[in-house]
């Protein structure tokens, strides 16, 4: 028999006000987004560079009424959840698919970010940008990806 994974990890910052909803049944939802930072070098300009990625996170019942009452926007947080593919539809019928976590479990690590408090960054120094090919792949072909 085959087993798989599906567990996402991220440590960042609640980016916009917890949205809370009661369900028709008696049940709870609550969605927010985790902003993750990814820090790089312009290939061009050889400054660092930061870019923050925004995570959609859901969470159900009972755990969902309990980071209404502990979390809000700009608390540094540990998540632990599951990545799921959604699909909708628009209000001109297009289809539209994107991807939420289903959070699992959390951890408050601080109920803001101050400057104390900033996560810990190690150089990159020595580590070099990009990997070094495969037999058979030319390095100008990594640099025309499409993502």
């Amino acid at each position: 028999m085959q087993s798989s994974v599906n567990k996402v990890i991220l440590l960042g910052i609640i980016g916009k006000k917890i949205e809370f909803r009661r369900l028709e049944r008696g049940g709870a939802l609550c969605r927010f987004t985790v902003g993750t930072l990814d820090y790089f070098t312009d290939k061009v300009t050889g400054q660092k560079k930061t870019t923050t990625d925004w995570h959609s996170v859901s969470s159900w019942g009972d755990q969902a009424k309990e980071i209404t009452k502990q979390l809000t926007k700009g608390c540094y947080i540990y998540i632990e959840a599951k990545l799921k593919m959604r699909s909708w539809q628009s209000k001109e019928g297009v289809t539209h698919k994107g991807y939420e976590l289903f959070l699992e479990t959390y951890q408050l690590l601080s109920s803001s970010l101050s400057n104390e408090q900033k996560p810990v960054i190690y150089s990159m120094e020595g580590i070099p940008n990009t990997p070094t090919p495969l037999p058979g792949f030319e390095t100008n072909e990594l640099d025309e990806l499409p993502f």
